[in-house]
């Protein structure tokens, strides 16, 4: 088991990249608005990240970190290394969940053989929930990359023996991770990426596809914002949590990156048994 070295930093983008990828969501999806969790409003997708960008850390950080990222560090460096912590306090969610994540991979593995079951990522992983409970079941060996240091540090005694020997440690943030190409039957994603700007979610996609084996898949697992029109025909399809500088994005938008991106979405199924009033949670699977 190897722990790396701690990076909040995000991989270097490519020039104009940011406004190539906002151009090509509204022209999928045309003009988009969008709110905060305190009910301020943003004109367009380009004035969200215009606005986060203008944003001063709520922490001392590194300088070259942007305080969307260390801000976001600053607020899971303070959950507790629980279930219910990684959750939200909904714990009571952990058993769906992992059978609806279940039955999605045993799906996709019936639809492609070539799937393998050797190795997999588990990004944005907290202290390993997604890791014990669904990943290690099925796969020989997992990677756990999470950014916050305490609670990577609780992830090998959540795991357990057996769990900690053929899990591998790797503290970076999504932003910052390079895998090696050929690496991944399956990158999961879960409940994490509203972390990631649009073009470093382009970027972590490139390279996460780059890092699959032949036949891999990249799943990504997340809430999704349901959509309404203003009187002006603009259609709100985000929402920033101010509490832990993430985006909740909807179908639309998300669909719209991963085709920016290169990718097909090789399954879609909606995660069903959760209580209503939170936000629908879509499995996507992209190849």
């Amino acid at each position: 088991m190897v722990q790396i070295t701690s990076s909040i930093v995000p991989v270097a983008l490519p020039e104009d990249l940011e406004e190539r990828v906002i151009d090509a969501v509204t022209k999928a999806i045309g003009p988009s608005i969008g709110k905060d969790s305190d009910d301020f409003r943003y004109l367009s997708i380009a004035h969200c990240w215009d606005v986060e960008r203008s944003r001063r850390a709520a922490v001392d950080s590194p300088a070259e970190a942007p305080a969307w990222y260390s801000d976001a560090q600053a607020y899971w460096d303070g959950i507790p290394p629980t279930v219910d912590g990684m959750l939200g306090g909904f714990e009571v969610l952990t058993k769906e969940d992992v059978k609806g994540s279940k039955s999605f991979l045993q799906k996709l593995w019936k639809k492609r053989p070539e799937l393998g079951r050797g190795c997999a990522v588990d990004c944005g992983a907290g202290i390993g929930r997604v890791t014990k409970n669904l990943l290690l079941p099925l796969f020989e060996k997992v990677h756990l990359l999470e950014q916050s240091a305490p609670l990577i540090e609780s992830a090998p005694n959540f795991l357990g023996k057996d769990g900690a020997t053929r899990t591998t440690l790797l503290c970076q943030g999504m932003q910052a991770f390079e895998p090696s190409p050929a690496t991944y039957d399956v990158v999961w994603v879960q409940w994490v990426i509203g972390h990631l700007t649009d073009a470093d979610l382009v970027t972590f996609l490139w390279r996460c596809k780059a890092a699959l084996k032949p036949g891999g898949v990249i799943c990504v697992k997340d809430n999704t914002f349901g959509t309404s029109t203003d009187e002006n025909g603009a259609l709100e399809c985000f929402c920033v949590d101010r509490e832990d500088s993430s985006l909740t994005r909807s179908t639309e938008y998300f669909e719209a990156i991963f085709k920016f991106a290169g990718l097909e979405v090789l399954q879609k199924e909606t995660q069903r048994s959760f209580p209503e009033g939170l936000y629908p949670v879509l499995m996507y699977a992209l190849c």
